[in-house]
Order: C-alpha cells, then structure tokens, then sequence
C-alpha cells in the first residue's frame, strides 16, 4: 500500500478530470484508488465527485460501489462484499474532541466504521463513528445513523431506528446464483 501524499492526491484529482462519467470510468476510478488502500477486492468502483478523506485507512470488498460526491472521512472504515454507498452519502470514523471550550483545535478519535455485505445506503445518509451495520442492511435516504444494528435490518430517520427487515438477506458468495 502507498501513501497518500499531498503531491499524488494532486496528481491523482487532475487524472480524474479526464475520466468519465460512464460505468467504466467508475471502475477507474476505482482503480486510481486500489494502490492507496490497504484492502480492496475486485470490481471496486467509484463514482464522479465522490471523496475519499483517506485511503489509506479505507478496506473495500469485492463489488463496491460509491456514488456520486459521496465523502468518506477520517478513520478506519470497512465496505465489506457489494456493499452500495448511493449519493452525497457521508461517512465519518471519527469524532472532534474538545479542549479548552472549543472544539476547533481539540483533536479528534477515531471509532471504526464497518459496512456489512450487501447493505444499501441510500442517498443523503448520515453514518456516524463507531457504527456497525450487518449484513443485507437497507438505510433510507436521508437517515442519520448514529448506533449499530444487525444483519438485515431496514432502518431510517434522525436518528435512524428499525423501520422494519429484509426478507431475503444476501446469500454468502459460495452460494450466489450465477456465479
């Protein structure tokens, strides 16, 4: 895995710009990506616009997809198998911390993020630090998830609660139709 400097990310938003806005230029997107990661399966794939904070701390599964100006921020955060991050979704492993009265210079802590195989954030959410979220998990746009919760879960609001389940959770890879 290479580090992210200042003078590659450069380099690395400038080849952006020529690439385009169809499905394979997500895949090079993704592609651009995968040296900086210390992780990543097959497949990844990332859309226009989306950033990501810091690859270095970022592990991708098989078959992710980030979308459109999606943010990926500071701290520790695993998309595990065809995880599908929808649009101007932010996700953050970290929390600033107060000194003195203030929060700017404070610092911050970092509290990994894990997204399960087969979730499905949808567009606008919120994903806090510290949060787990299982297998097969749907979250509604627009939610702000601040807590973890199980494999299967349907889950939105501020802040996000069960809605309700998914009848059919992801098969395990070995067990996928068509593969």
């Amino acid at each position: 895995m290479k580090k992210l400097t200042p003078a590659r990310r450069l380099w690395m938003k400038i080849r952006m710009l020529f690439i385009s806005d169809s499905p394979s230029g997500a895949r090079a997107r993704g592609k651009l990506y995968e040296p900086y990661l210390p992780e990543c399966g097959k497949n990844f794939k990332i859309a226009a616009q989306a950033f990501i904070y810091n690859p270095n701390k970022l592990r991708v599964g098989d078959n992710v997809y980030i979308g459109f100006n999606s943010y990926l921020g500071e701290g520790p955060i695993t998309l595990e198998d065809e995880a599908l991050i929808g649009p101007f979704v932010s996700i953050t492993a970290s929390n600033h911390l107060m000194k003195n009265g203030s929060y700017r210079f404070g610092g911050f802590a970092e509290d990994p993020v894990v997204i399960g195989r087969g979730t499905w954030l949808a567009g606008h959410t919120c994903i806090t630090a510290g949060v787990r979220l299982g297998d097969s998990c749907l979250v509604a746009a627009g939610a702000v998830v601040t807590k973890s919760f199980p494999a299967g879960s349907v889950i939105g609001g501020v802040p996000a609660a069960v809605l309700g389940r998914n009848s059919t959770p992801a098969a395990p890879p070995d067990e996928t139709p068509g593969q």
